[in-house]
């Protein structure tokens, strides 16, 4: 996060006043240094209004990742990964896609409903007593021109150029995007819907890449078991690789906590007295009481780190 420093506002509020016949910005300097107000200023906006905070449940589009002690951690809120404005809005752009999709869609002659009758509810999986779900983009069908009443699922992705967007049109949804191709799957074997219709935009070109997608219900059906068993897990899930250095790790933003011992941070749900129980609470075995869910974030001196051995 960046930030115009005191001496650059200093020396714009001098130069203002230097002369008060004259347009501030017309000073030497004054307009670049507003240039970098302004920006810096956004960027703080947008690394903080667009931060969500953490999950209250394990996603759909995170099961699939190939740890399961990152999700464990993530999921004990062990770290909530700090992200720039520039980062947020990448973030943010995904979720404003979706409406350019449903646009050309609706355009051509599909039939989708991204809302439940309310018009404001997605159409949402939930598992493992309220703690494992997620979010479709949408449901429907193709174009009566098609000639396939079959529903289908719809979900919707963006990508920047590279390799990551490319690997789709070479080796298809299932194994260029595995983390994808799962979610989707999980979202069909809850709901039954044998196919997607994927839907991935190059932000930098606009190039779209679409493909009509066999979902995996077994695939789907061992994701739920995959987070049941890292909700109900009282310890750390084996880690992925015990090489510090192995790339996948490298990266992760819970290498500190995972590799290094750094503590997680502090919260109830964090903490070994807390457990997940019904309807997506959790139960406090230090008060013999389920937490408050404004109090979770805030854990209490009864607090032992889940890390500690």
């Amino acid at each position: 996060m960046t930030q115009t420093n005191g001496a650059e506002l200093l020396k714009i509020q001098k130069l203002g006043s230097e002369n008060q016949n004259d347009s501030k910005l017309s000073l030497p300097g004054v307009a670049s240094l507003i240039s970098k107000r302004i920006k810096d200023d956004i960027d703080n906006y947008c690394a903080t209004a667009y931060d969500d905070g953490p999950r209250k449940h394990l996603g759909a589009s995170l099961i699939g990742h190939d740890c399961k002690r990152y999700l464990w951690y993530v999921f004990r809120w062990c770290l909530h990964e700090k992200h720039s404005g520039r980062q947020q809005r990448l973030f943010n752009r995904g979720h404003r896609e979706e409406a350019r999709f449903i646009e050309w869609l609706k355009g051509v002659g599909f039939n989708i409903h991204e809302y439940q009758a309310d018009g404001k509810t997605q159409f949402r999986i939930s598992g493992v007593n309220g703690h494992f779900g997620g979010s479709m983009d949408g449901i429907g069908c193709l174009p009566e021109s098609y000639g396939i009443p079959e529903k289908v699922l719809f979900e919707f992705k963006t990508n920047g150029t590279g390799a990551g967007f490319n690997k789709l049109s070479s080796d298809s949804l299932a194994i260029a995007k595995p983390q994808h191709f799962a979610q989707v799957s999980t979202y069909g074997y809850k709901y039954g819907f044998n196919y997607v219709v994927y839907l991935n935009i190059n932000k930098n070109d606009d190039d779209l890449y679409i493909e009509v997608a066999k979902l995996d219900h077994n695939l789907g059906k061992h994701m739920e078991i995959k987070a049941e068993q890292i909700i109900t897990a009282k310890t750390a899930p084996k880690r992925l690789s015990d090489n510090p250095t192995f790339y996948k790790c490298g990266y992760c933003a819970m290498k500190n906590i995972c590799h290094n011992n750094a503590p997680p941070e502090v919260n109830c749900r964090s903490c070994k007295n807390a457990t997940p129980v019904e309807n997506g609470e959790w139960f406090c075995s230090a008060h013999n009481g389920n937490i408050p869910a404004d109090f979770i974030p805030k854990a209490c001196p009864s607090y032992i780190s889940i890390t500690s051995i």
